[in-house]
């Protein structure tokens, strides 16, 4: 009601301009939101993408479910498939391979075994014996650390069939234990330490000591 005929002529009142500029700002702010979110959507699609890993790029193969299986002839992964295969391009030395892997060269670091450096005795004899263990193909079993401290690649690596390498290489004498971690460390000091007691190939031969 208008007693007074103040807003004759069409004009509106006061309170119903000042509710239709609110709701235009309220539905100038509802678009504005939507378009931050979006933007916000957009950034964040554009965040993932670029700076979390791939699945490809995640060193981790799909199960890494396996256990060890000790026989009369080595240490045997309990389930060859849960590991990922690998092409071997050199033998480098007694505990490290230059591989393919994701379609580029790189060095693999074994994660169970050191072997002498170059100049130590035994370092050829080591070499050898893993270039005839590791042949043309590995599998790879990676573990808590995934790459050294120089970049390397960093996993347990098996034959063909299954043959778990790095203890092998502990057990025939060519290399001592890596004990520091890594879910096979305790196992492989043992095959160290029963080589060394029985005075078990190049390093172990001659004083058990060395």
């Amino acid at each position: 009601m208008d007693p007074l005929g103040l807003f004759k002529g069409g004009k509106k009142p006061p309170e119903r301009r000042q509710k239709r500029r609110s709701l235009r700002v309220f539905r100038r702010d509802r678009r504005l939101d939507r378009w931050f979110y979006g933007v916000a959507l957009a950034l964040a699609a554009v965040l993932y993408f670029y700076h979390v890993p791939s699945r490809k790029s995640d060193l981790s193969p799909a199960s890494q479910d396996y256990w060890l299986v000790g026989t009369s002839s080595g240490t045997f992964c309990s389930d060859p498939a849960a590991l990922v295969r690998a092409s071997v391009r050199e033998t480098v030395d007694g505990d490290t391979l230059r591989v393919m892997w994701e379609g580029r060269p790189r060095f693999l670091r074994y994660y169970g075994v050191d072997t002498p450096e170059r100049d130590e005795p035994c370092y050829r004899e080591a070499t050898e014996r893993n270039r005839q263990l590791a042949g043309n193909t590995v599998l790879l079993g990676f573990d808590g650390r995934r790459e050294d401290s120089h970049g390397r690649l960093l996993a347990y690596v098996f034959t063909e069939d299954g043959l778990f390498i790095d203890a092998q290489l502990v057990a025939e004498g060519w290399g001592r234990a890596w004990r520091r971690d890594g879910r096979f460390h305790e196992y492989v000091a043992r095959l160290e330490e029963n080589a060394r007691a029985a005075g078990t190939g190049c390093l172990w031969e001659r004083t058990g000591k060395r």
